[in-house]
């Protein structure tokens, strides 16, 4: 078989290979970007502005409490400015404090779940999404004034259209890199098989 030949077959191989691998490339980039940006994510990764913070707040009430849901940025204060509030939920009031949120604030809730740690504390963990059709994921642990984010989640109704194209982006260079190796390695052996050449002529 010529040479010639042999690069025509490679080729012909190549552009039907090329199709099937930007498929499976494209989805494999899809759901590794779309975790990575839309997944849990430990609070020190990333922009966790986005994450929320149950207050219980006793007072009189068809409940007998209320409940509000306030960005983590601003808990550092926020019962020291609001006396009798807490970070705690009781966990009899789960239900209710759930219920509660949904109603006021058109939550469609995805889970939530408060679970009791030593010394009082709580790990309070939630996902929802919001009218705007955004989903919010936050968990934390809680005592009576304090908030320490363990983990976030957000993912925007909005930035679906980024990660697909990040993921082409991905795709894209995946196929370029691929094939700057495979022309640098042809024209290796390209040259190498004439230097070969050569010398064998100049040795005789």
């Amino acid at each position: 078989m010529s040479a010639s030949t042999s690069l025509w077959i490679r080729l012909l191989g190549a552009i039907l290979i090329l199709p099937v691998s930007v498929y499976f490339v494209f989805w494999i980039s899809l759901f590794a970007v779309a975790e990575l940006v839309e997944g849990w994510h430990p609070a020190w990764f990333g922009d966790s502005s986005y994450s929320d913070v149950i207050v219980f707040l006793p007072g009189a009430s068809a409940e007998g409490f209320s409940v509000e849901l306030v960005p983590l940025s601003s808990t550092a204060h926020y019962v020291s400015a609001h006396p009798g509030s807490t970070f705690l939920i009781p966990i009899d009031r789960q239900a209710q404090v759930k219920q509660l949120l949904e109603n006021n604030l058109k939550l469609s809730w995805n889970s939530f779940e408060i679970k009791q740690l030593a010394g009082g504390d709580e790990e309070i963990s939630f996902y929802f999404m919001d009218r705007t059709d955004d989903s919010h994921g936050s968990r934390y642990q809680a005592s009576k004034d304090r908030v320490l984010l363990e983990s976030y989640r957000y993912v925007s109704d909005r930035g679906g259209g980024a990660v697909v194209l990040l993921a082409m982006l991905v795709t894209g260079t995946v196929h370029v890199l691929a094939l700057g190796y495979f022309v640098t390695r042809a024209i290796y052996r390209r040259r190498r098989k004439l230097s070969l050449e050569a010398s064998g002529k100049a040795g005789t």
